[in-house]
């Protein structure tokens, strides 16, 4: 069986799908079939039928973008909101020059974002067609108070969990910056797909995931990125000042929400990853086994301030 587009579904098959379809294209236009062929195969990934990602073609992106003016002139690290609206689905685009190797690190978890298909525009850009995050990410959350009092205690620490077991199982760089840690329709955390691979970092580094940590325990971002919570350089602050992350400095909308015995594990854990001493930093193993442990001892009623 010959394969379309990396496709495991044949030429015929894919054919008879597409005639079969009641919003299927004139195939008598190679552009409208190349349109046919990259919506069926987005559709069959949609619904878990093809494995990994998948060679789109470059019509079939320029509909799913809408412009294809803006995808001519992009450049690295563009994004686009595509949608299909016979599929009635969005996806987050994003413009990446360093396609071959996200694609080749990319694994499927239930945390991480989902990246169905690529296309490649020159030699040096390429589109990587993605899960689209619609409530947003951790940073706009916590940038704002209305949205802090949106993300409760349970909440945050399922956040923590669900990074911490993307960052266990990666074997690749990762950036677990609020910004890069999404929530979809289901309010599930989804770790974003890293379009671009941190050169400071490395597999199974807690850095960013320690300063997340802090983020979700302070409810203040990083470097006064909040609107009214502004602590500076975590770093600084934490693993090279006092090195306490004291009362005051919890986020009043979820402090009252955790034992005393679970803030401090949180704490400890928190301040371990952010440590200058690489080697004094907990396994990611141990981040695991502890947010395990404290997610299961958490008796919050979360529905109280469930996001809808």
């Amino acid at each position: 069986m010959k394969t379309i587009h990396n496709s495991p579904v044949s030429p015929l098959e894919l054919s008879e799908l597409m005639m079969n379809s009641p919003a299927a294209p004139n195939l008598e236009d190679s552009s409208n079939l190349e349109i046919a062929t990259g919506r069926e195969m987005l559709r069959l990934a949609l619904k878990g039928k093809q494995r990994g990602p998948i060679s789109l073609p470059q019509d079939y992106v320029r509909v799913l973008c809408g412009d294809s003016d803006s995808i001519d002139s992009a450049t690295k690290g563009d994004v686009f909101i595509g949608k299909d609206a016979i599929l009635n689905q969005s996806f987050s685009v994003v413009t990446t020059d360093d396609a071959q190797t996200i694609i080749e690190s990319y694994s499927d978890h239930s945390n991480l974002q989902r990246l169905y298909g690529y296309c490649h525009l020159d030699d040096n850009i390429s589109i990587l067609v993605l899960e689209c995050l619609q409530k947003g990410t951790v940073d706009e959350f916590l940038s704002k108070p209305n949205g802090r009092v949106q993300l409760h205690a349970q909440r945050r620490i399922q956040i923590m969990l669900d990074a911490a077991r993307i960052l266990h199982s990666s074997k690749q760089a990762l950036d677990l910056a609020s910004g890069n840690i999404g929530l979809n329709l289901h309010l599930a955390t989804k770790v974003c797909v890293p379009t671009e691979i941190p050169k400071d970092s490395f597999p199974g580094n807690t850095f960013s995931f320690g300063i997340l940590m802090i983020e979700l325990l302070t409810g203040a971002l990083q470097n006064n990125r909040s609107e009214d919570r502004k602590f500076g350089d975590f770093f600084e602050r934490y693993a090279k000042g006092s090195g306490k992350i004291i009362e005051d400095d919890l986020d009043p909308c979820v402090r009252e929400s955790w034992t005393f015995n679970i803030l401090s594990q949180l704490i400890e854990l928190a301040k371990g990853c952010i440590e200058e001493d690489v080697e004094k930093r907990p396994s990611t193993e141990k981040l695991v086994d502890t947010l395990t442990l404290i997610e299961s001892r958490m008796n919050v009623v979360a529905s109280c301030y469930d996001y809808y």
